[in-house]
C-alpha cells in the first residue's frame, strides 16, 4: 500500500508538470516563487520550529492592506496648425487623436482584448493550493500541525462551448475597432462641420460689418435732407426700418459666430480661429456609384455584422452546454510531517452532465435566437436610413448647387442696381433712400450666397464621408 502510494504521489507530480508546462507555467518556478521565503518578524529560533516545507507558503497569507489604485486619464492638449487648405488633413487627424471619444474608444479596443484572453484561460490547466494549519492539545501537550493540498483540473472536451465563447469575444474585439473607427469618422466630419460653418459666420460678419459701414453715412443724408425739409418723413421712416434691419441682422449674427466658435473649439481646442480660411468643395459621386461604394465601405453595417457573429458564436456555446462536458482532476494532501507517508493523491476523469436546469438554459437559447433576429432586422434597417442619408445628401448638393449660382447672379445684379443708383443720384435721377435700399439688398443677397455655398460644401463632405470616408485620407491610425 504505501509503495503504490508513493508511485500516486510521483504520477500526479508529473501530471502537475505536464498540465503546467501546456498553460506556459514553469512548476519548479511556481513552486519556488510560491515556498520562497519572505522577510518576517519570526526570530531563527521559531523558523526552526515550522515545518520545512510549508514554512515561506504561509507568508504569502500575511495581513498587508491593499492600497487604493486611482486610474488616472490625462487631459490631451493639441497644437494645430492654421486652419487653411494645406493642413487640412494634419488639423483633422490632430482633433481624431486627441478627441475623448476616440481615445475611449481605443481604449475599449484595448478592454476587449483582455476580454478574449480571459475567456481563453478556461482552456489552460487550472492549479489551486490550499493550506491548513493549528493547534491541538491533548493531554497537556500542544501539538503542531500543518497540512497542504494542491488540485489541478483541466477541461478535456465540451462539444466546443467554450471555443464558440473564445470566438464570440474575437468578434467583440473586432466590433470593438471598427467602433473606434466610427468614432473617429464622426470626429472627422464634425470637424469639417464645424470649420465651415464658423468660416460662414466670420464671412456673414464680414457683409453686414461691410453693409453697415456704407449704409450709415447714407442714413445721415437722409436725416440732413429730412431737415431741409426737401424729403418727406416717410422716407426717413423707410430707410432707419432698412438700417435698423441691418443692425438687428448684425446683432444676430455675433451671438451665432460666438456660438460657432464655442462649437469649433470643442473640436480643436485652442486653435487659432484668426487663421481660419475657407475649404474647397469635394469631388463626389451619384447614382448607382454612390451607393455601391457607401454599401462597401460602411463601418455601421460592419459593426452590426460583427455582432450579429458575436451573438450567434454565443447562441452555439448555450447549445454546446445542453451536452455533457469531460475535465481532467487531480488531488494532492500532504501534511507536514511524514509527507511521503501520510499523504495521499487521487486522479481521475469529471463528466458533467445537466440533467434537468428547469428549463434555464433553453429559455437562454430562445431568447438569444430571437436576439439575432433583431439584429439582422436593425441591419436591413440600417441599410434604409444609410440610402436615405445618401439620397438626401445628394439632394442637397444638387439644390444648393443651383441655388448658389442663383444666389451669385442676384449678388451680381444687386452690385449693378447699387452702382447705379449711386451714379444717377449724382444726377438726381434716384433717390438716397434707393441707394441705401440696394445696399441692404445686396447685403441680404450675399448672405443668401455664403450660405449657398457653404451648405453645398457641407453636402459634399457628408457624401464623401458616406461613400469613401473622412479618416484614411488624413493618415490617422487608432493607437491600439
Amino acid at each position: 500500500m504505501k509503495v503504490f502510494q508513493n508511485k500516486s504521489i510521483l504520477i500526479l507530480t508529473s501530471l502537475l508538470l505536464v498540465g503546467c508546462q501546456t498553460s506556459d507555467q514553469k512548476l519548479p518556478n511556481m513552486l519556488s516563487s510560491l515556498f520562497k521565503s519572505g522577510s518576517s518578524q519570526i526570530s531563527e529560533v521559531n523558523r526552526k520550529k515550522e515545518p520545512k516545507l510549508f514554512g515561506g507558503f504561509f507568508d504569502h497569507f500575511k495581513h498587508q492592506s491593499i492600497k487604493d489604485e486611482e486610474i488616472k486619464v490625462s487631459r490631451s492638449n493639441p497644437t494645430f496648425k492654421a486652419f487653411n487648405q494645406s493642413n487640412i488633413f494634419y488639423n483633422i487627424k490632430t482633433a481624431i487623436q486627441n478627441h475623448p471619444s476616440v481615445q475611449g474608444a481605443n481604449f475599449n479596443v484595448k478592454s476587449a482584448k483582455q476580454n478574449i484572453k480571459t475567456v481563453a484561460s478556461g482552456k489552460n490547466t487550472q492549479v489551486n493550493f490550499q493550506a491548513l494549519s493549528g493547534v491541538s492539545r491533548e493531554n497537556q501537550k500542544n501539538t503542531f500541525g500543518a497540512l497542504g493540498s494542491m488540485n489541478i483540473s483541466r477541461l478535456l472536451f465540451d462539444y466546443g462551448a467554450l471555443d464558440n465563447t473564445v470566438v464570440s469575444q474575437e468578434k467583440r474585439y473586432q466590433l470593438s475597432k471598427v467602433q473606434a473607427e466610427i468614432a473617429a469618422e464622426t470626429v472627422a466630419l464634425r470637424g469639417y462641420e464645424v470649420w465651415l460653418n464658423l468660416h460662414r459666420q466670420k464671412k456673414v460678419m464680414d457683409v453686414y460689418s461691410d453693409g453697415l459701414a456704407l449704409a450709415e453715412p447714407i442714413l445721415g443724408q437722409i436725416k440732413n435732407i429730412s431737415l431741409s425739409g426737401l424729403a418727406d418723413k416717410a422716407m426717413i421712416l423707410k430707410a432707419q426700418q432698412d438700417f435698423s434691419k441691418l443692425e438687428l441682422a448684425n446683432s444676430r449674427s455675433s451671438a451665432e459666430l460666438a456660438a460657432a466658435e464655442a462649437l469649433f473649439d470643442d473640436i480643436f481646442p485652442k486653435g487659432n480661429i484668426k487663421s481660419l480660411e475657407g475649404l474647397n468643395v469635394r469631388r463626389i459621386m451619384q447614382g448607382a456609384a454612390a451607393k455601391k461604394a457607401m454599401f462597401k465601405q460602411a463601418a455601421v453595417l460592419r459593426a452590426q455584422d460583427l455582432l450579429v457573429s458575436a451573438f450567434e458564436a454565443e447562441f452555439k456555446t448555450l447549445k454546446a452546454q445542453k451536452k455533457a462536458n469531460v475535465s481532467m482532476s487531480a488531488g494532492l494532501t500532504a501534511p507536514a510531517e511524514n509527507t511521503i507517508k501520510d499523504g495521499s493523491a487521487n486522479v481521475g476523469i469529471l463528466v458533467n452532465y445537466v440533467f434537468n436546469d428547469g428549463g434555464r438554459l433553453d429559455s437562454q437559447i430562445l431568447g438569444l435566437k430571437e436576439k439575432i433576429k433583431e439584429l439582422k432586422f436593425q441591419r436591413q434597417n440600417i441599410e434604409k436610413e444609410l440610402e436615405s442619408q445618401l439620397k438626401v445628401a445628394i439632394e442637397t448638393y444638387i439644390g444648393t448647387q443651383k441655388t448658389f449660382n442663383t444666389a451669385l447672379e442676384l449678388v451680381n445684379l444687386s452690385k449693378e442696381v447699387r452702382d447705379t443708383s449711386k451714379d444717377q443720384l449724382v444726377s438726381g435721377r434716384s433717390k438716397v433712400q434707393e441707394v441705401l435700399n440696394a445696399e441692404v439688398t445686396l447685403a441680404e443677397n450675399k448672405i443668401q450666397l455664403v450660405n449657398a455655398e457653404v451648405e453645398l460644401k457641407l453636402a459634399s463632405y457628408r457624401i464623401r464621408a458616406l461613400t469613401h470616408g473622412l479618416t484614411k485620407e488624413t493618415g490617422w491610425k487608432p493607437f491600439y
